[in-house]
Formats: structure tokens, sequence, C-alpha cells
């Protein structure tokens, strides 16, 4: 009988977390299910803990494959996915043990390409839930989307008749994916709950700030030229700019700007910076940016009017990350 979900857990340098991470997926409520760990050649003692619990659950299938970075794990694990549907969970985080019940249940219930929840943002001193959607499939997900992966399960059959990849040697490998499969999706359905306790550490990849943040322009070259490719660009252009006002003037320029080298920060803002006027000179009057309201919009234009490096020093003291 096929698995009714297949997990994928990416594994490096993880020992100290995955077995609470494997835990919550062994005592699932969901019968049948596939977890795919995926071993990307870790040099700490992952394997014995994936070892352990192979030899205690069959569900549990063991992979171990050449150092890719996380979106050739991504990759590896899409091809060895068997599941009517697949999900993904990093390997320091960890779900409630309902999760891909009502996940799977909800797909079933609405013949749905992607089921989309909230989750929570766990740090050493207090959680917060994440509220996403609901939005429609198409534009107003482009726009509304939260790009995370693991808090989502998607239709595996569907995700494999558009054969997408994930951008390999890169991060924001999670945005590229869901940004290209965002306008092929015909079906939605929502959870209003937070299953995904998503742990925030000194070692997550999102809280690292050096020079590999210039990833993001390659990245959203990839989307762009993809768009392109699909005949969807010009339909998703008003979308595709909002997007890359706000990444580039928003969370990612935040990153851009606490890189600790002086010429590396100001060599990768300005990319984007570039990029941003370049592919979109017309940025300023998106509808989205001018319309939807809210202080981030307030930041993003005031960019139109301010020095971009000083914008860029206004960022680094700012103590939030929630533009």
């Amino acid at each position: 009988m096929r698995p009714t979900v297949s997990i994928i857990v990416p594994v490096y340098n993880v020992e100290k977390y995955l077995e609470k991470c494997l835990d919550c997926l062994v005592n699932q409520t969901l019968l049948n299910m596939e977890i795919l760990v995926i071993n990307d050649s870790s040099p700490d003692n992952s394997q014995e803990i994936i070892d352990r619990y192979v030899a205690k659950y069959p569900q549990v299938k063991s992979f171990i494959k050449p150092n890719g970075g996380i979106a050739d794990v991504r990759n590896y694990g899409l091809e060895k996915v068997t599941g009517e549907y697949f999900g993904f969970l990093d390997s320091d985080d960890y779900t409630t043990l309902d999760m891909f019940e009502k996940m799977y249940d909800k797909a079933i219930q609405e013949d749905a390409d992607v089921v989309v929840s909230n989750f929570k943002w766990v740090s050493q001193h207090d959680e917060k839930i994440q509220l996403e959607g609901p939005y429609k499939q198409g534009k107003d997900m482009m726009v509304k989307l939260f790009a995370t992966l693991w808090n989502k399960i998607y239709k595996t059959d569907f995700v494999r008749s558009l054969d997408l990849e994930f951008p390999t040697g890169n991060r924001y490998e999670d945005a590229c994916f869901l940004y290209c499969l965002t306008p092929h999706i015909n079906k939605l359905a929502f959870i209003d709950e937070a299953f995904v306790s998503y742990v925030q550490h000194g070692a997550s990849i999102t809280h690292t700030n050096n020079v590999q943040v210039k990833n993001m322009i390659t990245v959203f070259k990839i989307i762009v030229d993809y768009f392109k490719k699909n005949n969807l660009y010009e339909e998703y252009y008003d979308e595709l700019e909002y997007l890359h006002i706000k990444f580039f003037l928003g969370n990612s320029f935040l990153r851009s700007s606490r890189i600790k080298d002086k010429d590396d920060r100001k060599d990768t803002i300005l990319l984007g910076w570039n990029l941003l006027n370049q592919e979109f000179p017309n940025w300023s009057k998106n509808h989205y940016l001018n319309d939807l309201g809210g202080m981030k919009n307030k930041y993003f234009k005031m960019v139109r009017s301010w020095n971009i490096m000083i914008f860029a020093w206004i960022f680094r003291n700012f103590k939030s990350d929630n533009i």
C-alpha cells in the first residue's frame, strides 16, 4: 500500500536535536507514514542516532549522500518519496503528534494540491504563533505566502508533474521552490492550528549573517527566469515586483546589513538594490506597496528618498526582525 505522507528530514550536525525531531515523527497518529532521513555526510554522531530509529521503526528509512547542502538534500529526498503527499521537517524542529493526521485528512477531504497550517517560533525564552493564510491560490498566495516548507504538505504526483527542483548551493531554496510552485496550484486548504515548533538557536541558518546572503541574488534571478520561461512573467509581474521589494528591502536586506565585513556588507546590499531597480525600475509605483498599508510598506517607501547606505545603517541598528 502506498504511504499516506512522506516526510523528508535533512540531517547535518544536529545530533543535539535529532532525537526530539524523530520522536515526534515516529509517534504520529497518522498511520502508514514514511520518514526519509537523509544524512548529508554529517561529521557528528547523527548517523548512530538514525540507525537506532531505523532498527526500531520500519517507517524510518535512512539515506547517506555526499555533502551537497540543504537544497541538494531536498532534491534527493523528492526522488525517494513514495507517499501520496509529502512534507519537510528540519531536524532541529519538532511537531505535535497529530499534525500529519490532520493535514492528510484535510488534503483528502478537499482534494488539495497543498495544505497550509500555522506554526510556532520557539526560542529559549518564549514562543509565539505565526499565522499563515487563508489566502487564495495564484496572485494572492504570491503576495501573502510565508515561504516556509515545513508547515505545509504537497500532493506528490502534482509536484512531480511540474518538474520543479530546489536551486542547489543556495540559500532561499525554500522561497524559490514555493514561489515557482504557486502559479500552478489549483486547490489550497488551510488548518488554523500551529503544529510545527520552529526552533531558533545560534546554529540556525536563518540567523547566520555572512556573505552567503548574496545567494538571494542568484535565487531571485532563478525565480524570474522560471516565470519568463513558463510564460507567467507578464501575468505575475506586479507580484514578482512586490516580492523583490519585500526581500531586498525587508528581512533579507536586514540580514545583509548585518554582515560584519564592511566591504561584503556594502557589496551585498548594492547587489540587491541594483537587481530590484534593474528588473523593476518603477517598483515605487507597485500597487501592493502603495495599497496594502502597514509599517513594513511605509519603511519600503522611505527608501525612495533616502540614500540606500544610510537606510542600511538604520536597518542594522533597528532591533526588530519583523520588517
